[in-house]
């Protein structure tokens, strides 16, 4: 519908920034498949069929573009209660590689910015103790900066990064 309905067919575009995401936090023996599906569809599956889109804009305007994924520390470092959303942000991540090596010869790339523990409004549930424990795991003991993430996303859109696809660039404070 978005293609359809608004974008149309003689849109350009250069670039697609895909950060939308929710949560489903909770320990593995209490999976709920219901929350699970959901989950997967706004984080995995939706983000797919937008890429299916843009990039069948990008081929048929001969446009190298740049598509960047937002993708969470959670998926390389193990969190109590962060199994299923780590999965959803893991597969987003494969996707995004895939998608690079499939589609690179066009000169259209696929990365990944990999954000660490960041305030947003879904972390704003947590209380400060939990946020300081989080903080504790990384070398500069803080949360994530969000001007380093969106400028980490600027970058990986302009053409200065035009070597760059397939990648996972991490912004996570150094976790450990």
């Amino acid at each position: 519908k978005v293609f359809k309905n608004w974008i149309g067919i003689d849109t350009n575009i250069d670039g697609f920034v895909n950060n939308a995401a929710i949560a489903y936090d909770d320990i593995v023996t209490n999976l709920d498949l219901d929350r699970l599906e959901s989950m997967f569809r706004l984080n995995v599956f939706t983000p797919m069929m937008l890429v299916k889109y843009v990039i069948r804009q990008m081929l048929l305007h001969n446009i190298k573009g740049s598509i960047v994924h937002i993708s969470s520390i959670s998926a390389h470092t193990g969190y109590k209660g962060l199994a299923m959303y780590a999965s959803s942000k893991s597969s987003l991540e494969g996707f995004s590689k895939n998608t690079a090596r499939e589609w690179g010869e066009k000169g259209i790339r696929s990365n990944c910015v990999v954000a660490g523990f960041m305030e947003t409004d879904m972390s704003s549930d947590l209380t400060k103790e939990q946020k300081e424990r989080i903080y504790k795991r990384t070398a500069l003991k803080k949360a994530v900066e969000l001007e380093s993430v969106a400028n980490t996303i600027i970058f990986l859109l302009s053409e200065d990064s035009k070597s760059i696809t397939g990648q996972n660039i991490f912004i996570d404070n150094g976790t450990i």
